[in-house]
């Protein structure tokens, strides 16, 4: 299993990546027309994505725009 971060919005609509600005920076390419998106830090194994909520490491941002995903960790 890998860390990876996931951009996710309303309906099915996601985008994986290695690191959250990378994945908030995809997930608008993917989906121009969506306004905002939230950011989780989860594991991939396969196709599977898997957030582990108590871990004191994980981490998430909510509401994220296109101008606010530059912000982002790298």
């Amino acid at each position: 299993m890998s860390s990876e971060f996931r951009a996710h919005g309303s309906g099915y609509s996601h985008a994986t990546a290695a690191t959250p600005r990378a994945a908030a920076l995809a997930f608008f390419e993917k989906y121009p027309t969506k306004r905002k998106c939230d950011v989780i830090e989860g594991e991939t194994d396969g196709h599977f994505f898997t957030v582990t909520f108590g871990r004191a490491s994980s981490r998430g941002w909510r509401d994220i725009t296109k101008k606010t995903a530059a912000d982002l960790p790298a």
